[in-house]
């Protein structure tokens, strides 16, 4: 009896590993219930708290790796990096605080996107989904990644730096933002074009 019942734990667990499968994998190419793993911690480098400064506003951004659950007609578990950010004005107002209630359901960054094309080179992308823009969604391309080493210290500087470009969209007639976009010729997402971010 104990050989039939360790027996049954080594196919258990077998059959549990065999549900891993690499980030590269598609979710198409794994059975219901797999999880789709960063095996080779591939986001553990952008996880963390990042800052960086521009027009004498301070940004936060804080990226988690997360296992989730993809519901519907083929469930299955994938790791992924999600996000939130917080935005100080100059004077020390807070305009923007999403990572003090950090939304694992709904955040505003996910990762990492589709690569893309960004001078002449692939690029990994976060997709940032910013709330109440009438559905207006933008990537940030992720141009540069650098672990700096300084003579005077042992401490490692990572900097990562990002350009934002906005993604395809419809005309929202009903949009809150369309008075402001038609004066500004943009929407208020209160993002940088390009910026350079330090991890904390």
């Amino acid at each position: 009896m104990k050989k039939l019942i360790y027996i049954f734990i080594i196919l258990i667990s077998g059959y549990t590993l065999a549900q891993e499968y690499p980030l590269n994998t598609s979710s198409f190419d794994v059975p219901d219930y797999a999880y789709i793993k960063d095996t080779n911690n591939e986001y553990d480098k952008y996880v963390g708290v990042w800052k960086g400064d521009w027009n004498g506003k301070t940004i936060y951004l804080e990226l988690k790796k997360v296992k989730q659950f993809r519901d519907g007609v083929h469930p299955y578990y994938r790791d992924q990096l999600l996000g939130e950010r917080k935005i100080v004005d100059a004077n020390g107002n807070i305009e923007i605080d999403r990572i003090s209630n950090f939304d694992l359901q709904h955040p505003e960054f996910w990762g990492l996107g589709i690569p893309t094309k960004y001078n002449g080179q692939i690029r990994n992308t976060l997709l940032f989904y910013p709330k109440n823009m009438c559905n207006k969604t933008a990537r940030l391309i992720i141009t540069d990644f650098e672990n700096l080493l300084t003579l005077n210290s042992p401490v490692v500087t990572t900097k990562m730096t990002l350009h934002f470009e906005y993604l395809p969209s419809f005309y929202d007639e009903n949009c809150i933002h369309n008075v402001y976009v038609d004066q500004n010729d943009d929407f208020p997402m209160n993002f940088p074009k390009d910026i350079v971010l330090t991890k904390q």
